[in-house]
Order: C-alpha cells, then sequence, then structure tokens
C-alpha cells in the first residue's frame, strides 16, 4: 500500500519545514503548494524531494488546477495542511481596510482557494481531512495586532462551517490553535528580549499536525490548543 499523501502550503518558512521533517520521516508522501518552491523541491531536481509548484494561493484558477495535478500524478490527497499565513502588528485606531483585507488574505483567503479545490475530490471519495492553523489572539483578541487576531479568528470560523457542511460526507477539519509564541529565527530576531524557552517549539506543534493528518476512523479531533511549556 502506498503511504499517504498530504497536501501542505507554507512549506518554506520555520513551521513547515519542521512539519515536512516529520511527515517525511514518517513516510508520508508529501505535496508542496507555495508563492515560491523551497530550494531543491521543484518537481525532478531531487528524486527524493516532494512533489513541489509555485503557485498564487489567492489565484483560485491556478490553485485547482494545482490540486488536480496533485490528485491525477500523485493520486489522493488524504490530509491538507494549511499553513501558509502571514503576521501582522497594528494597533485597531490605526488599522485601516487594506491592512485588515491584506490579513484576510494571508490568513484566511489563502486556505479557502485550497479547500474549495479539494473538497470535490475529497467528498466524492468519502475520506479527508482539513487542517488549519489559527492563533492565540483568535481566543483570546489581540492587542497590538487587531487585523490578524479578526483573520484567524476568520480562518476558524469558515473551518467550523466546513466541517458542519463535510462530515457527513468523511471530510473533517481540524483547527489547531498555538496558543503563545512559536520560536523561529524571525521570533528570535524581532523579539531580542524575550526568552525563547517560554515559547513553543515547532517541531511539537508539527507533532500534532502530523497526529492530526493521520488519526484513524472512530475518533477525531475538531480543535486543539497547544500552550507553551512554562
Amino acid at each position: 500500500m502506498e503511504s499517504p499523501i498530504v497536501l501542505v502550503t507554507g512549506a518554506g518558512g520555520a513551521l513547515g519545514r519542521a512539519v515536512r521533517e516529520r511527515l517525511t520521516a514518517d513516510g508520508v508522501r508529501l505535496a508542496l503548494l507555495d508563492r515560491r518552491v523551497p530550494s531543491g523541491d521543484a518537481k525532478g531536481a531531487d528524486a527524493d524531494a516532494p512533489w513541489a509548484a509555485a503557485v498564487d494561493l489567492l489565484d483560485e484558477a491556478a490553485v485547482a488546477d494545482a490540486v488536480a495535478r496533485v490528485e491525477s500524478e500523485l493520486g489522493p490527497v488524504r490530509a491538507a495542511l494549511l499553513l501558509a499565513g502571514g503576521f501582522g502588528t497594528a494597533p485597531a485606531a490605526e488599522t485601516d481596510l487594506t491592512t485588515l483585507r491584506g490579513q484576510l488574505d494571508l490568513n484566511l483567503a489563502t486556505a479557502a482557494s485550497v479547500v474549495r479545490a479539494l473538497l470535490p475530490h475529497m467528498t466524492k471519495r468519502g475520506e479527508g481531512t482539513i487542517i488549519g492553523i489559527a492563533a492565540g489572539q483568535a481566543r483570546r483578541g489581540g492587542s497590538g495586532a487587531a487585523a490578524y487576531a479578526a483573520s484567524k479568528a476568520a480562518l476558524a470560523a469558515y473551518l467550523r462551517a466546513v466541517d458542519e457542511e463535510t462530515a457527513s460526507h468523511g471530510v473533517r477539519t481540524v483547527t489547531v490553535f498555538p496558543m503563545g509564541t512559536l520560536d523561529t529565527p524571525a521570533n528570535r530576531e524581532a523579539m531580542p528580549g524575550a526568552d525563547p524557552a517560554r515559547w513553543i517549539d515547532p517541531e511539537r506543534l508539527a507533532d500534532v499536525l502530523a497526529f492530526a493528518a493521520r488519526i484513524g476512523p472512530r475518533a477525531r479531533l475538531r480543535e486543539v490548543e497547544l500552550h507553551p511549556d512554562g
């Protein structure tokens, strides 16, 4: 039996790299969709590299075409990890509509375009798991990051709605809420005075995502909070 196929967006970031390493170690075949193909992942460049394509995730036609290619060339997508997104800071009083729309594009629309492309395939088979990354700010608010908090809360609400529509067809969604800062090089550079020992290890978040992608029938996850150990 061939190993399952997991589609990953946002694979070039720190979390994306941790997820790729974790899933590859599990023998999972990967399909990567992102604005830029991570170095060494171009299809055919390396026999051991995942299938990868550079796609604008806000271009619905391009996303639909890429998903169709994955299904045709690799086989059925068992799970999708929607890691693409972006963080933005600004007080609510300084957040204009352009900033708000930009965060909604980054954190909601990039996920929705992939979900829309995948659902016909998954519902026809009666099987599939769609996993999104929200944020602690989507739970508790985000002082100084109103647009980001709103966009992540919108993603969580969107995935709940998708789950209600598709659970009877065997397609389920999981929303993971990291309830703290991820320990990434970018965050260490942005917050040099903070103690990264109190942050969340991306490898532990990757463990949670890998489990969510493979959990079998007769049990399921809907929403998961991952807290710093400290």
